[in-house]
């Protein structure tokens, strides 16, 4: 019975272990040329070592709460995360014209978007994680 009640014991502290993993988030901030940006890096911290990691690009709206939460999604299935900013820190809004002129102004520079892709992109591969 002791030793029933012991492995019980043990096994309900490592799964409390495994539980109790922390999900850390952090705002990044970064640039691209003289534009200001602000990404969202997520990643458990019960994960040793290196991990795959995954690019989040946010909607139209901007880097807003739905982008971090997946983020954060991905961070907890064990991937470093890395949502990455288009538009520039502060830049997010609910509002469709707003929306619609903030993705004008980036896509109308081919080259511009795929260079702030990459800013991003170096931004996650510069986590040591």
């Amino acid at each position: 019975m002791k030793i029933r009640l012991t492995v019980m014991v043990l096994m309900m502290m490592l799964l409390s272990t495994s539980v109790q993993a922390k999900l850390l988030t952090k705002s990044v901030s970064y640039q691209h040329e003289c534009v200001k940006l602000e990404g969202y890096l997520s990643y458990k911290d019960s994960f040793k070592g290196n991990r795959s990691a995954v690019l989040v690009v946010h909607e139209w709206l901007g880097l807003n709460d739905y982008a971090r939460t997946r983020a954060e999604q991905l961070a907890g299935l064990g991937y470093v995360a890395f949502a990455l900013d288009m538009y520039g820190k502060g830049k997010v809004t609910t509002h469709p014209s707003q929306a619609y002129e903030y993705t004008n102004q980036i896509n109308s520079n081919v080259h511009n978007w795929q260079q702030r892709t990459l800013a991003g992109l170096e931004m996650l591969r510069k986590n040591p994680k």
